[in-house]
């Protein structure tokens, strides 16, 4: 149990530039602004499930094989996870930067974002504090999915499931 509520912070940071040659197109930043507007409203509405969907498939895949555990059990365990655990929150404001992300496509085609995140919430009716993180999106399969980087560790393990994206680093 203890795996998955490390998992779960470290996907959710409670507390809650790339080598490319080519930007987002008009349609990919369409996309993903679409994909970060359904995720917003699934931490709002405390629709955890949704939240763990946009978590990478590769990423999901890695952690099952890690645990011996099938992706649906990580998925429904994640999910449960998130949601005692932010049974004592409440998300003040939540902020994905599409203004000042760092975008770009890996040597593969990979279109992806890194966008700074600032999330405002109070726990136990306690004081606000302000978790500033990055985001970062990356369009799979024409989905964009979406990974909390809260330390270069959690971007390490991304790699893992996703290599192409060795030679990206992680913007300054």
């Amino acid at each position: 149990m203890y795996f998955f509520k490390r998992l779960t912070l470290a996907f959710f940071a409670l507390g809650f530039s790339a080598i490319s040659a080519v930007a987002l197109d008009d349609a990919d930043r369409a996309n993903l602004d679409q994909s970060l507007a359904a995720y917003r409203t699934a931490l709002e509405t405390a629709d955890f499930a949704s939240v763990v969907a946009a978590i990478p498939p590769g990423v999901i895949d890695l952690i099952s094989a890690q645990a011996n555990l099938s992706p649906e059990t990580i998925r429904k365990s994640v999910t449960a996870q998130m949601t005692t655990i932010m049974a004592s929150a409440t998300i003040e404001s939540f902020v994905m930067d599409t203004h000042t992300m760092t975008d770009g496509t890996t040597p593969s085609y990979v279109a992806y974002a890194f966008l700074p995140t600032t999330t405002n919430l109070s726990i136990d009716e306690g004081p606000i504090q302000t978790v500033q993180t990055l985001t970062l999106a990356v369009e799979i399969d024409d989905t964009w999915y979406l990974m909390r980087i809260e330390q270069p560790q959690h971007y390490d393990f991304f790699r893992a499931a996703y290599p192409e994206f060795v030679e990206i680093p992680l913007p300054e």
